[in-house]
């Protein structure tokens, strides 16, 4: 008798549908850099991210991520960037999660938000950034971003 094999979806894990912003702004030189904080759990450099709120739509979700984990206030692409899949740690289990990015062009930073003290910002040059970050999809992410943005730039 031949085993019974489970459907795909049975077996595949579940996705969590996230969305995220990658706060970028000019500096002095006219370069363009990237803003990282830390995450609240672990307190690796990421970027702003969260699950989509109802009523808002994916852009406006991650622009509100920004603003309450860091302060960061600008314009949002209406369209993702691009996406990347980690694995988030949830209480006694992993569960992958896709993060739907949104380029968001800083132009002020709060000085109070909700999440202020408890974590880190800082503002990186794409290489740099690139290597303060683990998750390898989002890696590729600020560095495809970082050549477009600064193509052509000495």
């Amino acid at each position: 008798m031949e085993p019974t094999l489970p459907e795909v979806a049975d077996i595949a894990p579940s996705t969590l549908k996230q969305i995220g912003a990658l706060p970028v702004s000019r500096d002095r030189n006219g370069q363009w850099t990237v803003t990282l904080i830390t995450t609240r759990d672990s307190g690796r450099w990421s970027i702003p991210k969260g699950n989509p709120i109802k009523k808002l739509s994916k852009a406006k979700a991650a622009a509100l991520e920004a603003i309450e984990e860091g302060g960061l206030i600008g314009t949002m692409s209406k369209r993702p960037i691009g996406s990347y899949l980690f694995w988030k740690r949830r209480s006694g289990h992993w569960e992958l999660a896709d993060v739907a990015v949104y380029l968001l062009t800083i132009e002020t930073r709060a000085t109070e938000f909700k999440e202020k003290g408890l974590r880190q910002i800082q503002d990186f040059s794409f290489e740099d950034a690139e290597d303060a970050i683990v998750e390898p999809g989002l890696k590729t992410l600020i560095r495809l971003t970082g050549e477009k943005l600064n193509r052509g730039r000495g």
